[in-house]
């Protein structure tokens, strides 16, 4: 009797953990859920992409602290590193290789970001789930300001997640002496589908349409898609994407081929790692 309650307690506290300190089962898609008051998370994130037209890899990490100011409101700080290595190239009809060049071009750089989710409706308890996000991100050389609709529905088995994106990024760079603004507009949506295999183990699918506007023009879209693995334990959880391109959206004489690897890249993977406390 005395093992059975043991069991018993311990899953009622793993489930506690799976409604109260847990925000998230997919790396890109967000869903509607929050913190609860109190409840903290520090995650890890690690994203490679790899693959243009000339030589491309690329790491970026994030490290997030996450707090539930309220059973509806979270906050988050990020620290932003990315590491990149291309192949000298000069990129004058997006990313066609000059020949006469060699050598590689290493870079690294460092932002920090702040991020707010407001919780609307319940994804289990209302017909639908719903959130607002917004993320404010500063580099220095350029500055982003990023907000989404966030749209899901959970039941026993099945989780569904949309985002609607939209992201404002002004960067800046020196032209004969003189400081410009580069502005460019984001827009994004987000589609993703998880089946719960057990309590904790989720096996799902991410869709991603990303599209770069400039001076009011689409000059890149493109959609990627690739399998999420989700698992999580008493106090952590991973989160594992593969993230390839599969169409070039935006086909013009300066980027004709059927995936776009001037602006995007062939595969991203992301790995998340996250602990509460």
């Amino acid at each position: 009797m005395a093992y059975r309650s043991i069991i018993t307690v311990f899953s009622i506290c793993i489930g506690s953990f799976s409604i109260h300190a847990q925000d998230r089962m997919f790396v890109r898609t967000y869903q509607s859920l929050t913190l609860a008051k109190g409840a903290k998370d520090l995650e890890l994130w690690s994203t490679y992409r790899t693959g243009r037209q000339y030589f491309y890899n690329r790491l970026d990490q994030r490290l997030e602290l996450e707090v539930g100011l309220t059973d509806k409101l979270q906050t988050s700080v990020y620290l932003n590193v990315e590491h990149s290595a291309e192949g000298a190239h000069l990129d004058t009809l997006g990313g066609i290789a000059d020949t006469s060049s060699s050598g590689i071009i290493k870079s690294t750089l460092f932002s920090v970001s702040s991020e707010w989710k407001l919780k609307l409706s319940d994804p289990v308890a209302n017909a639908i789930g719903s959130a607002l996000y917004a993320e404010l991100t500063i580099a220095p050389s350029e500055v982003e300001v990023e907000g989404k609709l966030i749209l899901d529905k959970k039941t026993s088995k099945n989780i569904f997640a949309l985002n609607v994106v939209g992201e404002y990024e002004v960067g800046f760079d020196v032209k004969k002496g003189k400081t410009e603004k580069e502005k460019e507009l984001k827009a994004e949506v987000d589609l993703a589908y998880m089946r719960l295999l057990k309590a904790h183990v989720g096996l799902g699918l991410e869709l991603r349409n990303h599209n770069v506007i400039v001076k009011n023009h689409v000059e890149h879209a493109a959609m990627f898609g690739g399998p999420t693995l989700f698992y999580s334990n008493t106090n952590f959880f991973i989160i594992l994407n593969v993230l390839p391109q599969w169409c070039n959206l935006k086909v013009n004489e300066a980027n004709s081929k059927s995936l776009d690897l001037s602006e995007f890249e062939k595969v991203e993977s992301r790995l998340l790692i996250g602990f509460s406390f």
